[in-house]
């Protein structure tokens, strides 16, 4: 193995086949869910003209369409499962088979938290990044159909996203360093854990390692809430925030009714956009504070890899 190389460069090459299906069922998925809405607003003002044979005619369209992202939905969940059980197995594979007697660098409880937790935290993110990636293409879709029908609504927008992604970046820092003390004290705890396990198989007891894991429990749960109270509090401050906007934009939208301007199914289609944004700030929120999980169990996992390449490379 080349020390240039890494696990997660490795299990993603060997997994370029679930990857590309994966991709295809995410991009339809995300498309049905920005062209649904379309149709809506187009029915709405089909309806609101009187006419009654398109409004029934977009109807069964948008039924069938429904019907297609339920079956897409489905699609994508296997090829989500297929992505994640190649990651997981390429994983196991790797840090099982290149670290005969090497681990003199981590601890037990590192290595078993490794094997339970963090390969499990990679799998995740990088299963779940395929459609969180096409849902900030997304983004893209809906700044620019603001764009297309008013720059103040345009402009409004990009300038609440930029301060919000401006505000993830400036506490991603904070973030993973809460998450370096929980993945610490976890490490912790579940060296006590064996140590417990080692005295209860020898019928001893000792009242001090008991006291010890108590107190490494109330360590891991405070640090623990820590990290987990402070990545929903951005993520709540961020949405709050953008979903005021929604609603002034919404007044405004009002006003342009009422002068003309606009269109009663475009409003529609306005709201409905701005939910879009609210749920993709939702998951970049989350990704933000996933990511931070990931450097972590990426840098443990590659602590591994390093110990791995010192023995081929001697």
């Amino acid at each position: 193995m080349k020390t240039k190389d890494n696990y997660t460069n490795i299990v993603i090459k060997d997994a370029k086949k679930e990857l590309f299906y994966k991709i295809i069922t995410s991009v339809f998925i995300r498309g049905l869910l920005l062209i649904i809405p379309v149709f809506w607003s187009n029915t709405i003002n089909h309806l609101s003209e009187g006419d009654y044979q398109k409004t029934y005619s977009l109807i069964i369209v948008i039924i069938i369409i429904s019907s297609f992202y339920y079956i897409w939905q489905y699609l994508n969940q296997v090829s989500w499962f297929r992505f994640y059980d190649k990651l997981y197995l390429g994983y196991t594979s790797l840090i099982t088979k290149n670290n005969h007697g090497n681990m003199g660098k981590i601890t037990l409880g590192e290595y078993t938290n490794v094997m339970n937790t963090d390969i499990d935290i990679l799998c995740n993110f990088l299963g779940n990044g395929v459609a969180r990636g096409i849902q900030i293409l997304e983004l893209v879709f809906i700044y620019f159909y603001f764009l297309s029908q008013n720059v103040y609504i345009f402009l409004i927008t990009i300038l609440i996203s930029s301060l919000m992604i401006i505000l993830m970046i400036i506490s991603s820092s904070q973030i993973k360093n809460e998450n370096i003390k929980r993945k610490t004290s976890l490490d912790k705890k579940t060296v006590i854990a064996h140590q417990i396990y080692d005295k209860l198989k020898d019928k001893t007891i000792d009242e001090g390692i008991f006291k010890k894991f108590h107190q490494s429990n109330i360590e891991y749960l405070r640090s623990n809430k820590r990290f987990n109270l402070l990545a929903q509090a951005l993520i709540y401050l961020i949405l709050g925030i953008i979903e005021l906007t929604k609603y002034g934009i919404i007044i405004y939208s009002v006003y342009l009714i009422s002068i003309g301007k606009m269109e009663v199914g475009t409003i529609i289609l306005v709201y409905t956009y701005y939910d879009k944004i609210i749920t993709n700030f939702e998951v970049l929120g989350t990704i933000s504070a996933e990511y931070q999980s990931f450097l972590v169990s990426l840098k443990r996992i590659n602590k591994l890899g390093e110990n791995s390449y010192l023995e081929n490379d001697g």
